[in-house]
This record gives C-alpha cells, structure tokens and sequence, in this order.
C-alpha cells in the first residue's frame, strides 16, 4: 500500500514478515528486515506477541501482521496495523512512529492507508482508534483524518483511552453524553 496526498507524505505500509514477529515478541531487533529502522520505529513486543496470537487462531495476515511504515528513502520509520479482524463491520487500529520523526505527517499518512485497506479492500464499515487522552499528537492525526471523539473508558490494564471513530456517527456516544 502507498500513496501521497497534497499536505502528507509519501508513505508506503508493507506487511512485517511473519518470522520478523518472533523477534520482535522477544524485543529483538529482527535481523530479516534488512533495512535501516529508525530507532523506536518498529512495534513493541506485546504487539508483535498479539500478532503472532491472531495468526495462530487463523486470522488473515491483513488484519494480524503489522506493517511497517516505509518513507521515500526505504527506512522503517514507524508501525501501524489492525488489532484483529473487523467484527459487526468495526475494526480497531494502531499506530506509533519513530520518536525523531514525528510531527511530519506521516502517522496521517499511515492511517489514511489503513482506512482505505480497511473499508475499500476489507470490507469494514467503521474503524476505531483508542487513544490515551494525554497523546495530543495521536488525536490530532485522529481529528485531521475525521474521526470523531468518543467516551473515554478504561482498558484491562487500567490506562483510561479515548474512543476515536471513522467515519463520524450520530449513535457513537460522546464525553457527557449518555451511552
């Protein structure tokens, strides 16, 4: 997948090998990918550990695998993916970029390709983004691409996260309002 738009940058997502996961679950630096990685770019280990999960119970590679967010000149400078496959036509994101190349636009550009995997090739109705409150930076790029805010509500570890959905719905129950 890749594209360019008139403001974001060109960005390609290309699909972690599966053996690279293995690595990663273990917090390696895999040896396989063969190309520059910028530092903090690549999903941690409880992703690639959740990928390796869905593979194993049979979920397509399309919603498991991450992919990686490849800029202009090749280099990894950033994960994205789906969190599993879309269940009653919503399917859950997630998306990080190298800490030295944030504030470019290419976390937008990523998730501008995961929505159009998702809903033109995947067949998903809606896509939802959880996001820490306190990470202005994943809102904005949330905000900018149209998703609209929802309640926020507490994840099983306890860290609360605002629910982000694409596109917009009048039944999709926001801060204040009743469920």
């Amino acid at each position: 997948m890749s594209a360019s738009s008139d403001r974001l940058p060109l960005i390609r997502l290309e699909a972690l090998p599966a053996e690279a996961l293995a690595d990663l679950a273990a917090g390696r630096q895999p040896a396989s990918l063969g190309r520059r990685c910028e530092e903090g770019a690549l999903p941690p280990p409880e992703v690639a550990g959740r990928a390796l999960r869905l593979l194993a119970s049979g979920v397509a590679e399309r919603w498991s695998l991450p992919y990686a967010m490849i800029d202009e000149r090749g280099a990894i400078v950033g994960a994205c993916g789906f969190k599993g496959a879309p269940c009653l036509g919503l399917v859950e994101i997630g998306y990080g970029v190298a800490p030295l190349r944030r504030g470019r636009g290419i976390a937008a550009a990523a998730v501008r390709l995961l929505l159009e995997e998702a809903v033109i090739r995947g067949g998903a109705r809606r896509v939802l983004a959880r996001i820490n409150p306190d990470n202005a930076a994943s809102s904005r790029v949330a905000d900018k691409l149209g998703f609209v805010r929802g309640k926020v509500a507490l994840d099983d570890d306890g860290e609360p996260l605002a629910q982000w959905l694409w596109p917009p719905s009048t039944d999709f129950a926001h801060d204040g309002e009743a469920p």
